[in-house]
């Protein structure tokens, strides 16, 4: 048979116990995905000895483990007043094992908030089918970049580490199903830098989170896991370029001064997103250009305001 880059399936499921198969399912665990790379990663052992030739040895395979990358829409589940359990949005499972604590506030006006974390981190199953194969990784980690353009849908960008099972064949299982909630473009989006309200076509930020792999000889392929040793949140947005009287871009880069960041993605209760910084800095200043009008291209720097707190995800 064909193998169609085309047709492609990914489900993902939180493990109870770190490296051990959830066994994840069509009907309740498959994500909308897009641009799915699984990367298998060999350590390739030579052996390049003394002898009389001078033609190689066959090489052995020693650590292996495995990068999977794949991009998502930002939306909710599309439940108003929600708050509950049965109202987390699809990549739920992706947020925490990308280091995220949720929480689920229940009631007439509910919200489910995903803050990072420190500690009781989560890991996740991926089972990825690239179209007459299956990929089972487990004890998954991970990190999490998030860019939005002014009019576009919010894009994230996941980034997971797991263990290496050999694949087998598989055809791609029917029954799955998916949130049909459709993402908000980001339009009014009442973005705020400080309380200011700048004109500005795109906003990102990459949590940045540092995943190491535990090597371990008792383990089958060399690797028992994998621990998420950090996070370094940045991000960037592109204001226009305006008189410091208008907002003192210069003096507070210069100052390193803490801002409040707010924006909003949706309007509708359902599909609403507010992400949210509370100490956001100014890493640099320079000149850009955007259709003739002069802009500020300004990378960001989320500092922790308490604690484990420099970005917020809410969904309504």
């Amino acid at each position: 048979m064909v193998s169609l880059t085309k047709r492609s399936l990914l489900l993902a499921e939180l493990e109870v116990t770190e490296g051990t198969d959830p066994v994840p399912t069509p009907a309740l665990n498959s994500i909308l995905i897009s641009d799915l790379v699984v990367k298998v990663n060999g350590e390739l052992l030579t052996r390049n000895f003394s002898r009389p030739s001078l033609s190689p040895l066959a090489h052995v395979i020693g650590l292996s483990d495995v990068d999977v990358t794949f991009k998502t829409e930002l939306k909710g589940s599309g439940s108003a007043d929600g708050g509950l359990a049965a109202d987390v949005p699809e990549i739920d499972p992706l947020l925490q094992a990308c280091g995220f604590a949720v929480t689920l506030n229940a009631g007439p006006a509910g919200d489910i908030t995903y803050d990072p974390a420190s500690d009781s981190l989560k890991t996740v199953t991926l089972y990825s089918y690239p179209d007459g194969l299956l990929h089972k990784i487990h004890a998954c980690r991970g990190s999490v970049a998030f860019n939005a353009d002014a009019g576009k849908f919010g894009e994230l960008s996941w980034t997971f580490k797991g263990l290496y099972i050999t694949p087998t064949d598989a055809p791609i299982p029917a029954g799955a199903v998916f949130n049909q909630e459709k993402p908000p473009p980001f339009l009014n989006a009442n973005l705020t830098f400080d309380g200011y309200s700048p004109v500005v076509q795109s906003f990102a930020f990459d949590l940045a989170n540092d995943i190491q792999r535990r090597e371990d000889a008792n383990s089958a392929e060399g690797v028992i896991g994998f621990v998420l040793g950090g996070r370094d949140t940045q991000g960037s947005f592109n204001p226009e370029a305006v008189l410091e009287a208008t907002h003192t871009f210069w003096a507070d880069w210069k100052s390193a001064k803490e801002k409040a960041f707010s924006a909003t993605f949706g309007s509708v209760l359902g599909a609403r997103i507010d992400i949210t910084a509370p100490k956001v800095q100014a890493r640099e200043m320079s000149y850009g250009d955007r259709n003739t009008v002069r802009t500020y291209d300004i990378p960001l720097t989320f500092a922790q305001n308490l604690g484990d707190d420099e970005v917020q995800l809410k969904f309504y």
